[in-house]
């Protein structure tokens, strides 16, 4: 595959990240997330108070708390913070007319397309539209 087909790729997924962060947000505006806990029940709240409860023992987790915790450190507005600076990097890895990366020096060959870019795209691996030859 082509650095246009991985940027293309990238694109994509990095949209559709923004759209569910967006979505998530547009439920809960302004919201912080953080994790209430006791021994009966472990609750998923923000700042405003709203609360998603849910028994985490449904899910099968051994401990629902690190798990609740994990996800309130991956919300909304650190997921598009993250975007602006994969974003950035994308921006900063593009392709020249001849397929090389703009940024990176790779000796007399350079890798197209470059490392960099490669490895923005490997948690998206396994999705639709990952091609293998990409890895790192």
């Amino acid at each position: 595959m082509t650095a246009e087909a991985l940027d293309a790729f990238l694109r994509d997924r990095f949209a559709e990240e923004e759209r569910v962060a967006r979505d998530a947000i547009a439920g809960a505006p302004g919201a912080v997330w953080g994790v209430m806990a006791d021994e009966i029940e472990q609750v998923l709240t923000s700042q405003e108070g709203r609360t998603t409860h849910t028994p985490m023992v449904q899910f099968g987790a051994e401990d629902p708390v690190k798990l609740l915790t994990h996800v309130a450190r991956h919300d909304p507005d650190r997921v598009l913070r993250e975007l602006e600076a994969k974003r950035a990097l994308l921006e900063e890895h593009g392709t020249r007319d001849d397929g090389s990366c703009r940024t990176c020096r790779g000796g007399e060959r350079p890798r197209s397309p470059c490392t960099t870019l490669r490895l923005l795209a490997v948690p998206f691996a396994g999705r639709p539209g990952y091609d293998d030859s990409w890895r790192p």
